[in-house]
């Protein structure tokens, strides 16, 4: 399991992204079993909800839990990208995700654009969650290669 320490915009923006994912039907259910999943996101945001207020939370995942998360927050910046043409079409994002960011990003509610660098915040999130997974991963052993790198070095 790995702790990630999240400063509170950053919280709000993986809240947010955590309401877009599980507001999604079958998000959290396992496609094997049809059960609901072990490395779900569920748990996260439960854990990460009463810590917004803070300056800094703190959520511990497992390695599937981050590149859930790491997805989820994908699916979120290509929503936020898109918040301005649906508003200037008259169409709203997904109710509980549109809710919560009424609710934590007021100035998107306001003006539309702002989503753009909201987006740009969420992105720089997202590689810095990636980061965290990657340096967290063990290591490749070093005579593992490429399938497509049939020349060696050895």
């Amino acid at each position: 399991m790995t702790t990630i320490q999240l400063p509170h915009t950053d919280a709000k923006l993986v809240y947010l992204a955590l309401q877009l994912h599980l507001e999604r039907p079958g998000s959290e259910l396992d496609a094997e079993s049809g059960g609901p999943r072990q490395d779900g996101l569920t748990h996260v945001e439960e854990e990460l909800k009463p810590q917004l207020r803070m300056a800094v939370a703190s959520v511990d995942v497992t390695a599937a839990q981050q590149e859930r998360l790491s997805a989820a927050l994908a699916g979120a910046i290509n929503q936020l990208k898109s918040l301005p043409l649906l508003v200037a079409g008259g169409q709203r994002p997904p109710p509980r995700f549109d809710a919560v960011l009424r609710e934590l990003f007021p100035e998107v509610a306001e003006d539309p654009e702002n989503a753009m660098s909201l987006a740009g915040e969420m992105l720089q999130l997202r590689r810095r969650i990636d980061n965290v997974a990657a340096t967290s991963a063990p290591a490749a052993s070093p005579t593992t290669r490429p399938w497509w790198r049939f020349w060696g070095d050895d």
